[in-house]
């Protein structure tokens, strides 16, 4: 893994001015790539590079990487590039180390564009031509790398970190009041919006291409879904093999790997083929000290290295250590993420990155085979729209209404999912799928925000747009619609910011683009059943696992924010809410913040997320001022 930021301006750099803004654009992403950094410039372009080693750890994989009248600032990791470098051997390419950045810039020059539907992997690039005076920046298909760019007239600047963007721009950019509303509105930021204004994050499966013709934007994916698998047997068959090899091929590095392992199936299974390859495998997980059972996946977990005969470890969170976590988590993230389960998922790769440079997870099962319980909801929509009118919206759903929807118990647990479901599952699919997504509903952000809706597009929008336009069944088109909004926007971008701010590398074998065809290629009954979620799963590895582990409830990965913030936290909370210091900003009105936190205290409602959004805006916005000041 490594960062990458850059500026290009087809009128000519005045270097004096650029060199010690990029190096201090470089000294910004320094955390990404702590190993090695480099800086190339010349008239037009001007790159800045940091590298975390982990293939041919020698000088050969220095960037930015030049080729000719090629250079090249490439964050990831590319699965495929020993068979890829075979091919181009074959053709007569001589390469000097064993890196895959190498191979990528001789792929580009021997393929052009042409290598990218080709490349399986992570990745993030900007490459610049002198020849032509052109600039390719690419992301893969899933968006695990992050790469913003920022358009004006005849410049160009980009980076894989905003504030990095900025400080080779030698500007700070305003707060995107649209960006704001749309943060609110889901605690995430759907692609390819960014906090700032004028700053877009090129959308996953995407190159951006300029020169003197201007900007084009392109994707280099087919996002279509076409059903092929008819038997549930040959489409576990197929599964089997795409994922251990998916495994196999992220196990390769020059560095120790691990595996991040919860109390789930995903994590589970990555680890139970990982113990195919390896004798020693070492796992870790985190837990809260006290914390109710809906939280603790600890004694699943070692219950599961146990079975598979990992080499565990086990980190227990306190309320001081998340206290404590708080502002260098804060410190690392970009932009705003109010996903409160940063915080695990921060201290989590900080304590595997003392023992490994890279850990596979099992991110992206649960949006690829239909793991979280919105889904199994989606099985019974159908009866519920089947119930008189009368009788849903003048008994049931007031009478749910008045049900709890804390998580602290089993019951009140079952409540809140009660709740949720009711409460959307009279609506058509998207509008039933963006209600379940959203934090706050258009109502509230007008009572919210000073200014106006402007440009935001609505949460209905964002999910309507990225429903595929032709999918076998409606589970299908649900998941891989959020394939392209949830999984980019919250699991990925989390899960980037807080391993690389303790420069570890993670790994996602789910996410492997054989796996997601095989899974999008199946009808939804094969992968969600009533009753069970990920059942092809199940289906597929039932000799790799106790049974137990595929029918066991699942467990959010998440804080118990709605204690803490009344508790320990509750200096930040003040301060995030404090009226003065919300007028001074001028962006957000002070009264419904207030009125969360007043609801908070007095128990009447459970505003955990509202607060925790803000709170996570508000943290980055003072660290934005602090580095400008």
């Amino acid at each position: 893994m490594c960062g990458l930021v850059g500026l290009v301006d087809l009128a000519g750099l005045d270097l004096d001015a650029v060199m010690p803004r990029l190096e201090r654009a470089v000294a910004r992403i320094h955390p990404r790539g702590p190993d090695d950094q480099g800086t190339w410039l010349d008239d037009h372009a001007a790159l800045g590079h940091t590298r975390l080693a982990i293939v041919d750890l020698s000088a050969a994989g220095h960037q930015p990487m030049r080729l000719g009248d090629l250079a090249l600032a490439y964050n990831g990791e590319i699965y495929n590039h020993r068979e890829l470098r075979r091919e181009l051997e074959a053709e007569g390419v001589v390469f000097r180390g064993q890196s895959d950045t190498e191979v990528l810039i001789h792929a580009w020059a021997h393929w052009g564009a042409d290598v990218l539907p080709r490349l399986n992997g992570m990745f993030a690039f900007a490459l610049w031509d002198a020849s032509d005076q052109s600039l390719v920046l690419a992301r893969d298909r899933f968006g695990k790398k992050p790469l913003s760019y920022a358009q004006e007239g005849g410049r160009l600047a980009f980076g894989s970190d905003l504030m990095a963007l900025e400080e080779i721009e030698g500007t700070r950019r305003d707060v995107d009041p649209a960006a704001l509303r749309l943060l609110f509105a889901l605690r995430w930021l759907p692609e390819p919006w960014s906090i700032a204004a004028g700053v877009r994050h090129l959308a996953p499966g995407h190159t951006a291409r300029f020169d003197r013709y201007g900007l084009e934007i392109r994707s280099f994916v087919t996002p279509e879904v076409i059903e092929s698998y008819t038997d549930e047997s040959d489409a576990a068959s197929a599964l089997v093999t795409r994922f251990d090899d998916a495994v196999a091929a992220r196990m390769v590095a020059d560095v120790p790997v691990g595996a991040y392992l919860s109390g789930g199936v995903d994590s589970a299974l990555v680890a139970a083929s990982m113990v195919r390859r390896s004798d020693r495998v070492k796992t870790f997980t985190v837990g809260f000290a006290g914390a109710p059972a809906y939280y603790e996946e600890r004694p699943q977990a070692r219950a599961m290295a146990d079975s598979l005969g990992t080499d565990h470890t086990e980190i227990e969170l306190s309320s001081d250590d998340a206290l404590d976590a708080i502002e260098p988590l804060f410190d690392g993230l970009d932009e705003p993420v109010a996903d409160s389960s940063a915080l695990p998922s921060y201290i989590l790769a900080r304590e595997t990155r003392r023992h490994v440079t890279v850990a596979l997870s099992g991110d992206g099962g649960d949006e690829v085979f239909g793991g979280y319980r919105l889904y199994q909801g989606e099985l019974y929509v159908d009866s519920y729209q089947r119930l008189p009118v009368w009788l849903r919206s003048g008994v049931i759903e007031p009478g749910v209404g008045l049900l709890p929807d804390d998580k602290g118990g089993r019951l009140s647990e079952k409540a809140r999912r009660l709740k949720r479901f009711v409460g959307h599952a009279g609506k058509e699919a998207v509008a039933r799928r963006a209600g379940l997504a959203r934090l706050l509903d258009e109502t509230e952000l007008d009572r919210l925000m000073i200014h106006p809706a402007g440009h935001a597009p609505t949460v209905e929008a964002l999910f309507a747009a990225a429903r595929p336009r032709q999918a076998p069944d409606p589970i299908t088109a649900m998941l891989v619609g959020d394939q392209k909004t949830v999984l980019p926007g919250d699991m990925l971008t989390k899960v980037d910011r807080t391993s690389m701010a303790n420069s570890l590398e993670v790994r996602s074998p789910f996410l492997d683009p054989a796996v997601v065809d095989c899974a999008n290629a199946m009808p939804g009954p094969f992968k969600l059943k009533r009753g069970q979620g990920k059942a092809i799963l199940a289906r597929a590895f039932a000799d790799r696992l106790p049974g137990d582990v595929f029918t066991r409830p699942k467990k959010g990965f998440e804080l118990p924010i709605d204690r803490w913030l009344t508790g320990p936290l509750a200096d930040i909370t003040r301060r995030a809410v404090d009226a003065e210091r919300l007028k001074l900003q001028g962006l957000i009105r002070p009264e419904l913040p207030q009125l969360w936190w007043d609801d908070l205290q007095q128990s009447r409602r459970d505003t955990s997320w509202q607060l925790w959004t803000l709170i996570a805006f508000q943290s980055w916005w003072e660290r934005r001022e602090a580095g400008w000041s």
